[in-house]
């Protein structure tokens, strides 16, 4: 007999899968400075981490719905891909803000000098001492980490909500 799949158990290993391929995308990302790309650059990496995100949260509703004799209500479903992309962005969010704080240091330079350029471009000049105060939080590693947590929020309000509607199945009466 088949033993069944506990939520917490489907959270903990795909929130683990979701977290360490979400962390590994933000690296090469940032490595390979693939926003420098242009929208090219970002267009891509935007379908690459839907794509990741989308295909986790299917997986886990299906693998959790398989186990549990073909039965996933919309509300077991939303519970895992909740927990899953919450555990999933945390992991991605911190390992990211560890890389861009201590390893990566010149990362933010470059996406300040990337912004500068972007506004002259358009006609408008860069004077730092023109940025309010409250304005500078949102160019610091800290702020990037917020930033990838609140992604995978959205993410999973979006797509995971999509995967459940797709993976759901309850009994007829």
């Amino acid at each position: 007999m088949e033993e069944k799949l506990t939520l917490g158990d489907s959270v903990k290993k795909w929130g683990l899968i979701y977290g360490l391929i979400g962390l590994i995308v933000a690296l090469l990302s940032a490595i390979f400075d693939i926003q420098a790309m242009g929208m090219a650059g970002s267009i891509i990496s935007s379908l690459v981490n839907i794509g990741v995100a989308f295909a986790i949260y299917f997986l886990a509703t299906k693998e959790y719905r398989e186990s549990n004799d073909g039965m996933l209500s919309f509300g077991q479903g939303f519970k895992i891909v909740a927990l899953v992309g919450l555990l999933g962005g945390a992991i991605r969010a911190f390992g990211f803000y560890v890389y861009i704080k201590f390893i990566d240091s010149t990362f933010m330079d470059r996406v300040l000098e990337a912004q500068i350029q972007a506004q002259e471009n358009m006609g408008a000049s860069y004077d730092p001492d023109a940025v309010p105060e409250f304005m500078k939080f949102f160019q610091t590693a800290e702020f990037m980490g917020i930033a990838s947590l609140i992604g995978a929020i959205f993410g999973f309000l979006i797509l995971g909500l999509i995967a459940v509607a797709v993976n759901k199945r309850t009994e007829d009466y």
